[in-house]
């Protein structure tokens, strides 16, 4: 049996790691922003007083939800060649057709997760301040932007970010692509340079880093968000 010695990890599987470090934070990054944009979206239209919006709403969380994420990533791989036109998967296949087909999976994921924060969020706030804001003339987009939001926001950044801590964490699951994340990169390391003990605690450090560093950002948002006056300028 081989030993346990991090100092065999030569300078190509470190270069390997940060490789997919970056590949990483970037699914991350890129999902994360399109969840969110997802969740206010179908979180206001889960909220809306509009019978048939709300239960397509409804129809997308709870298929959204209730499907295993990494189904969804699988499921856009292999159907992405039928269900876009042609133009755009050529456009897919220059961006990096696993990548694309991951972002699209996790950011639909758990954009119905964060869709459910935003509308108790929404819920939390009350009709009544929005019907107020409309009576004082506001339209639509004036109430939700300058009344309803800022409440919001208060409320819903705290879940938010432990939405995007499991969005990072689902990020491995990409894996199953091939897209050359960080959990790919300790199978490469495995498959062909047989150290995949050293790499696979390299790269819980780097999971457990980024998950905690997430983590301490939602505490100080919290915060901020809790005591807006006691923070200067």
């Amino acid at each position: 049996m081989g030993t346990f010695d991090l100092s065999a990890l030569d300078r190509e599987s470190y270069g390997l790691i940060l490789a997919g470090l970056l590949v990483t934070c970037k699914l991350a990054a890129v999902s994360l922003s399109f969840a969110t944009l997802v969740g206010v979206v179908v979180g206001t239209a889960r909220w809306a007083n509009l019978p048939i919006v709300r239960q397509l709403a409804w129809l997308y969380v709870e298929t959204a939800r209730n499907t295993p994420p990494l189904v969804q990533i699988l499921f856009w791989y292999f159907s992405a060649s039928v269900l876009l036109p042609e133009w755009a998967f050529e456009r897919v296949r220059v961006v990096g057709y696993e990548f694309t087909a991951a972002a699209i999976a996790l950011s639909l994921y758990h954009g119905a997760f964060m869709a459910e924060v935003f509308r108790a969020g929404l819920n939390s706030v009350g009709n009544g301040q929005f019907q107020a804001a409309r009576a004082l003339g506001m339209n639509f987009w004036q109430s939700m932007t300058r009344i309803i939001a800022p409440q919001v926001a208060r409320i819903t950044a705290p879940p938010m970010v432990n939405e995007a801590v499991s969005l990072v964490k689902s990020t491995s699951l990409a894996l199953a692509i091939g897209l050359a994340e960080l959990t790919y990169q300790y199978k490469h390391i495995d498959n062909f340079m047989f150290r995949g003990m050293e790499a696979l605690v390299v790269i819980t450090a780097l999971y457990v880093a980024l998950c905690f560093g997430l983590s301490l950002f939602g505490r100080y948002l919290a915060a901020r968000l809790a005591h807006p006056r006691s923070v200067t300028a």
